[in-house]
């Protein structure tokens, strides 16, 4: 009967699609991973230190030192059947697994915060957005 035939029609069509989604999540995580790169490898423009770091300044992303925040960062990417037209919704992710980010992010009493969450996603949502239109 027709009616079978477009549903398995759209069964697959929806099947194709949660496969593109998930794959394109999974370079998502990449992008975010490059923006981090980039966000966080950026100098200083705050106080310059004997050693020749110079920090960053208050607001502004944390400056390279040792590299650790740039080089510790874990990808990972979610999805699950969202229920109503058995879509796919995904959360794509970077955590880091440096201790001190989070004070790095929001500050402490002792020192005033220096943001780079934000300023990561931005970097890279134009380009996630991308990926995805396709879909």
């Amino acid at each position: 009967m027709i009616v079978d035939w477009i549903s398995a029609e759209v069964a697959a069509q929806v099947k194709l699609i949660n496969r593109q989604v998930l794959s394109r999540a999974r370079r998502g995580t990449n992008i975010l991973r490059n923006a981090a790169m980039t966000v966080l490898g950026q100098d200083g423009s705050g106080r310059r230190y004997r050693n020749g770091h110079v920090a960053s300044a208050p607001g502004q992303p944390p400056a390279p030192d040792t590299g650790n925040l740039r080089r510790n960062w874990r990808e990972q990417s979610f999805a699950g059947v969202n229920g109503l037209g058995q879509g796919v919704d995904i959360r794509m992710q970077i955590t880091s697994d440096v201790p001190y980010a989070k004070f790095l992010e929001f500050g402490t009493r002792k020192m005033a915060a220096r943001p780079f969450r934000e300023k990561i996603r931005s970097k890279a949502r134009p380009e996630i957005e991308s990926l995805f239109a396709g879909i």
